[in-house]
C-alpha cells in the first residue's frame, strides 16, 4: 500500500450505520429523482449502470441517507464496483463530514485499486479536508499519480476554509508551475486568502492570472477580486471592478456595502444599498446584517426601525445574526427598551453573542446595574459567557467585583486569554490594585500590544516609574512593536517628578524612529512631559509641529505656559483658540485663570470669568471658584476672595481655605487666618499644612505662646509635618535632598560650595531673611538653617556635578520660601547659569541676569 495513514481497525460496511444529517435540495430535481427511484424499485433488471446513475443523482442532490443506503445495498449484493460508484459515495461522505465512514471507504478504494483514478482520489481528498483531517488529505493528494484542476482546487479550498493561508498560496503557485491552470473556484479561494491577509501586491499578481485566463467575468472570481481590493483599502479599484461587472449577484452588492463600511465610508455604503434596491436585487440575510450594522455606526434609529419592518416582511426575523445586529443598533441609538423587547421575544434563549450584545448595550447607556443583572441571568439560563462577555462585564465597575469575575474566568479557563486578561488587569488598575493587575498580566499567554499597553498605563497611573520602564523594555525585547498608546503611556510616566528627563528624550527619539511622534496622543504626551519637566521651549516646539490639535493639546499648552509664568503666551494661545473657533471646556478656563493668577492679572482674570459664564455658557465649578479665590488671595484682595466663597453653591473645601490661610500669612491677616485654619482642621484633622501654616503665622507675628499651642495640638493628634524634599537629575540619575542632609557621598564638597556661595552672596549685599525660620532660636542659628534648605543643597550639588554654564532643574515637593527665592536669583547671576525650580505651586525660571519668570508673584 502506497498510502500511509493512522492505524485503525477496519469494520465491515454491513455493520456500518452512517451518521445521517438532513440536507435541502431543489424540489424539481427531487421530484424527478423520486420518480426514477420508484421505477428502479419496480424494475426486475437492475444492472450496475442503473445503480451508478441513481447513486450519482442522490449524491448530486444532497440526499445523503438514500445515497448511503443504496451504496450499502450495492455492497451487500456483491455487485462489481467501479470508480464512478466510489466517487459518488465519497462525495456523500464529504457532505456528512463523517471521518469513520470516509476511512472505511478509503480502505475499500485501496482494496479495489481505485486510488489511481483522479475522480476517486479527488473525492477522497475532499472527504478528509472537510473533516479537517489535513494530514491524511494531503497524503492522498501527494500519492495521486494524476491530478486535475479539480484536485488542486479541492485541496486549496480545504486549506482556505481553515485559514491555513500559507499552504493555500504555496499550492496555488505550485499548481501553475506544474502546468495546471487554475479555474474560477481556485482563483476565488486564493483571492479570499489574500483578502484576509490584506496583501494587495500579491493580489495584483493573481488578478493578472485571472485576466490572462479570461476568468475575470465569472461571478465567484469577480466577487473575490472586489472583496480583495476592499479589504486592502483600495476602494477606488474595487468600485471600478464593480461597475465593470456585467452580472452582479447579491454577494457582489453585499461585498461593496460591507467593504465601504469597513473602510469608514458609511454614506457611500448607504448609497450602494439604495442602488441595490433600485436594481430590484432581493436582499439576503447578509444584506440586512450589513446595513443594520451601518445604522448602528451612524446611530440612525428611524432607518433601523424601517429595516426591522423589512426583516419581518422578508421572514428573516428569526435569523440570530440579524436579531443581534438589530439589538446592537437599537442599543447604539439609545433605544434600550426596543433592544430589550426584541431580546425578550426570544424568551431569553439567545446565544452568547446576543446576550453579550445586550450587556454591552446597557453599559453603553449607563445601565451598569442592568448589565450586571443580565450577566447573572445569562449564567442562570445556562449560557456560558465567552471571552468577549467577560471583557465587557469587567467595565461595569463599581457595580461588579473584578475578583468575583476573576474566579469565574479561572473556572472557565479564560484567564490566559489576552482579551479577558487585559480587561481584568485594567479593572484592577482602576481600583488601584496594581499588584493584582501584575499577577494577571504575568499569566496571559501570547500578550498582544493592548495587554502590554494596559499594564504600562497601570504603572503610569500609580506613578511606578521604574516598573513602567521595565515593562516597556520587556515589550521591545520580546519583539512586540509599540503603538501610539504605548508611547503615550511611557511618556506620561516620564513626566513624573522622580522620572529622568533623559529617559523621556530617549523615548521621544524612539517614537520618532517608529514614525509615531506625529500621532495626536503621542505629541500631546510629549507636550505635557516637556512642560512638566521644565522644558517649556521643547513643549512649544511640539505644539507648533502638531498637524492637528485637539482640545487636550490646546489646554496643555495654556496650562504649561501658565505654570512657567508666561501668562501672556498662555492668553495668546487662548485667543488663537477663539480665532479658530475651537470649542473650549472647563479645563481651558482653569488654565487661563492659573495664568492670570501667576502674573497677578486680576482684571483679566475677572474678564475671562465673565466670558466663560456669559459667552461659553459654562457653569462655574468648584475648581473655577478655587482659581478665582487664588487669584484674589495672591493679589491681597482677601475681601473679594471671601465674597467668592460666600457666593459658592456648596461649602468651600480644604484646598480653598488653605489658599486663604497662605495669603493671610503673607498679608498678616491673623484673625482670618485662624478662621481658615479652623475650617481646614475641622474638615481634615490629619492635614499637616493647616497646622504648619497657622503655626508659622503665629511665629512670624512673635506669638510664640499660640504657636506652642498649635504644635502641642499636632503632637496630641499625631500629625506629622511633611518633610521638604528637593530632587535634581545629573547624568540620567535622580538625587534627593532633605534640609540639612549629610547622607550624600559628596557632602563635604556640597557644604564647601555652600560656604563659598554664602561668602559671594554677602559680597553682593545679601542679608538672610530669618523671618522664614519659624523656630524660636537665635538669628545665627536661623541663618544656618536657611543655608541648608533642601533646594540649596540640590543646587550646590548641581553646580559641582555638571559642566559650567549648563542649566539646572530642581524639583521641590513644597513651596520655595521667600529667602531661598532671593538666594537662587543671586546664585543664577553669579554662576551665570539658568536655574529652573519647580515647587508645589509653579515653575520658576531664574535667568543668568538674576530675574525670575514669576515676576516675584511666587
Amino acid at each position: 500500500m502506497r498510502f500511509a495513514t493512522t492505524t485503525w481497525r477496519p469494520q465491515s460496511l454491513e455493520k456500518f450505520k452512517p451518521n445521517f444529517r438532513i440536507y435541502c435540495f431543489g424540489a424539481a430535481s427531487s421530484s424527478r429523482l423520486y420518480s426514477a427511484h420508484n421505477l428502479f424499485d419496480k424494475s426486475p433488471d437492475r444492472d450496475r449502470e442503473t445503480y451508478t446513475s441513481l447513486l450519482f443523482g442522490f449524491s448530486r442532490d444532497g440526499r445523503t441517507q438514500e445515497a448511503t443506503r443504496l451504496f450499502l445495498n450495492i455492497h451487500r449484493l456483491g455487485m462489481e464496483m467501479d470508480c464512478s460508484i466510489f466517487s459518488s459515495v465519497l462525495k456523500v461522505s464529504a457532505t456528512l463530514c463523517d471521518e469513520l465512514f470516509g476511512r472505511q471507504l478509503h480502505c475499500q478504494c485501496i482494496k479495489f485499486g481505485f486510488l489511481d483514478d483522479v475522480s476517486v482520489g479527488t473525492s477522497l481528498v475532499d472527504t478528509y479536508m472537510k473533516g479537517s483531517n489535513f494530514k491524511d488529505g494531503r497524503n492522498v493528494f501527494d500519492e495521486m499519480k494524476e491530478r486535475n484542476v479539480v484536485t488542486w482546487t479541492t485541496l486549496i479550498s480545504g486549506y482556505a476554509r481553515n485559514s491555513l493561508n500559507e499552504e493555500v498560496l504555496t499550492l496555488f503557485m505550485r499548481m501553475q508551475n506544474e502546468g495546471t491552470q487554475p479555474n474560477s473556484f481556485t482563483l476565488a479561494a486564493a483571492l479570499g486568502v489574500l483578502a484576509e491577509e490584506g496583501v494587495g501586491g500579491r493580489g495584483l499578481q493573481v488578478h493578472t492570472v485571472v485576466v490572462k485566463n479570461g476568468l475575470d467575468k465569472t461571478i465567484p472570481v469577480s466577487n473575490s477580486l472586489i472583496n480583495l481590493y476592499l479589504k486592502c483599502g483600495n476602494v477606488r479599484k474595487a468600485r471600478i471592478l464593480f461597475d465593470k461587472t456585467e452580472v452582479k449577484n447579491v454577494v457582489t452588492w453585499n461585498s461593496m456595502i460591507s467593504g465601504y463600511a469597513a473602510n469608514g465610508l458609511d454614506l457611500e455604503a448607504l448609497g450602494m444599498f439604495y442602488s441595490m434596491r433600485l436594481n430590484h436585487v432581493r436582499l439576503s440575510e447578509s444584506s440586512f446584517a450589513s446595513i443594520i450594522k451601518l445604522c448602528a455606526n451612524l446611530k440612525e434609529l428611524r432607518f433601523t426601525e424601517q429595516l426591522h419592518c423589512s426583516v419581518v416582511k422578508y421572514g428573516f426575523v428569526f435569523d440570530q445574526n440579524i436579531r443581534t445586529a438589530l439589538m446592537v443598533a437599537y442599543s447604539k441609538c439609545m433605544a434600550m427598551l426596543d433592544a430589550l423587547r426584541l431580546f425578550k421575544e426570544t424568551g431569553f434563549l439567545g446565544n452568547v453573542v446576543s446576550w453579550t450584545a445586550m450587556i454591552s448595550g446597557f453599559l453603553q447607556n449607563d445601565g451598569k446595574e442592568e448589565a450586571v443583572n443580565l450577566f447573572s441571568e445569562m449564567k442562570r439560563k445556562g449560557v456560558r459567557p465567552n471571552e468577549f462577555t467577560y471583557s465587557v462585564i469587567l467595565t461595569a465597575l463599581p457595580a461588579i467585583s473584578p475578583s468575583e469575575v476573576h474566579a469565574q474566568v479561572v473556572k472557565t479557563n479564560y484567564e490566559r486569554s489576552s482579551t479577558v486578561g487585559t480587561a481584568l488587569l485594567d479593572a484592577y488598575v482602576k481600583l488601584g490594585k496594581v499588584d493584582e493587575a501584575a499577577k494577571v498580566f504575568s499569566g496571559i499567554d501570547n500578550k498582544d500590544i493592548v495587554a502590554w499597553s494596559a499594564m504600562l498605563a497601570g504603572y503610569a497611573q500609580t506613578g511606578e516609574t521604574e516598573a513602567a520602564i521595565k515593562i516597556f523594555s520587556e515589550l521591545t525585547e520580546g519583539g512586540v512593536k509599540p503603538n501610539e498608546f504605548t508611547f503615550s503611556s511611557i511618556l506620561n510616566v516620564c513626566a513624573a517628578t522622580t522620572a529622568s528627563m533623559g529617559q523621556g528624550k530617549q523615548f521621544h527619539g524612539f517614537a520618532i524612529k517608529s514614525r509615531l511622534d506625529s500621532s495626536l496622543c503621542v505629541s500631546s504626551a510629549l507636550l505635557t512631559m516637556y512642560a512638566k519637566k521644565g522644558n517649556i521651549e521643547s513643549a512649544e516646539e511640539v505644539f507648533k509641529r502638531q498637524r492637528e490639535k485637539d482640545l487636550v493639546s490646546w489646554n496643555s499648552m495654556i496650562s504649561g505656559y501658565a505654570q512657567h509664568g508666561q501668562a501672556m503666551k498662555a492668553l495668546d494661545v487662548f485667543k488663537e483658540m477663539k480665532k479658530r473657533k475651537v470649542k473650549m471646556d472647563s479645563v481651558t478656563y482653569i488654565g487661563v485663570f492659573a495664568a492670570c493668577t501667576h502674573a497677578g492679572l486680576v482684571e483679566e482674570g475677572e474678564k475671562y470669568f465673565d466670558i466663560m459664564v456669559r459667552d461659553c455658557k459654562i457653569a462655574p465649578t468648584k475648581e473655577h471658584n478655587s482659581c478665582m479665590v487664588d487669584l484674589y488671595s495672591r493679589a491681597g484682595q482677601l475681601e473679594k476672595a471671601m465674597k467668592v466663597i460666600d457666593n459658592m453653591p456648596n461649602l468651600a473645601g480644604s484646598t480653598i481655605w488653605r489658599t486663604i490661610l497662605a495669603a493671610c500669612r503673607v498679608y498678616k491677616k491673623t484673625e482670618l487666618g485662624r478662621l481658615a485654619a479652623e475650617k481646614i482642621i475641622a474638615m481634615k484633622p490629619e492635614d499637616s499644612a493647616a497646622y504648619v501654616l497657622l503655626s508659622n503665622m503665629y511665629a512670624e507675628s512673635g506669638d510664640w505662646q499660640e504657636r506652642a499651642k498649635v504644635r502641642k495640638l499636632m503632637n496630641e493628634r499625631n500629625v506629622k509635618k511633611e518633610p521638604g524634599y528637593s530632587w535634581i537629575e545629573v547624568k540620567n540619575k535622580t538625587y534627593a535632598f532633605l534640609a540639612g542632609d549629610r547622607s550624600h557621598p559628596l557632602k563635604d564638597q556640597i557644604y564647601m560650595k555652600l560656604e563659598d556661595l554664602s561668602t559671594r552672596l554677602k559680597d553682593l549685599g545679601y542679608e538672610p531673611d530669618t523671618s522664614y525660620v519659624l523656630q524660636d532660636i537665635d538669628d545665627e542659628h536661623k541663618e544656618a538653617v536657611l543655608a541648608q534648605h533642601s533646594e540649596r543643597l540640590a543646587i550646590a550639588f548641581g553646580l559641582i556635578a555638571t559642566p559650567k554654564g549648563s542649566p539646572l532643574l530642581i524639583i521641590k515637593n513644597l513651596r520655595v520660601c521667600g529667602d531661598c527665592h532671593v538666594v537662587i536669583k543671586l546664585i543664577a547671576k553669579i554662576e551665570e547659569r539658568e536655574i529652573v525650580v519647580r515647587d508645589s505651586n509653579r515653575f520658576h525660571h531664574f535667568s543668568s541676569d538674576g530675574v525670575c519668570s514669576c515676576g516675584d508673584f511666587w
